[in-house]
């Protein structure tokens, strides 16, 4: 899929959440009609490190949040909104722009 083809947006509800595993990203189920005909895409969770653990004043780790969440505000659960980005000649194509991993992490 090409994200450049998907120009238009809508809102998608999130219908599913799969955990892979202990260490793997969760797997996001989202709904979304387009010219009243619904589709389903999957995507796998990008999560990001926002707040150190530490253990006195030695870093031991870190805890992460959703990448939508951080970028939207909105809590990665079933039934909430999404944005979606599509492509217009083939709907079926599409996925989330805020939860594109391709940024600079600061």
């Amino acid at each position: 899929m090409k994200k450049k083809k998907c120009t238009e947006t809508c809102k998608g509800i999130i219908k599913d959440i799969k955990l892979r595993g202990a260490n793997c990203s969760r797997v996001l189920l989202i709904q979304y009609k387009v010219n009243n005909i619904q589709y389903e895409i999957k995507e796998n969770e990008v999560m990001k490190p926002y707040e150190k653990i530490k253990l006195g004043f030695i870093p031991i780790g870190y805890k992460s949040k959703s990448l939508i969440e951080i970028k939207t505000g909105i809590q990665t659960i079933v039934g909430n909104e999404v944005t979606v980005k599509y492509n217009p000649e083939n709907p079926k194509e599409a996925y989330l722009p805020d939860n594109d991993s391709k940024i600079t992490w600061n």
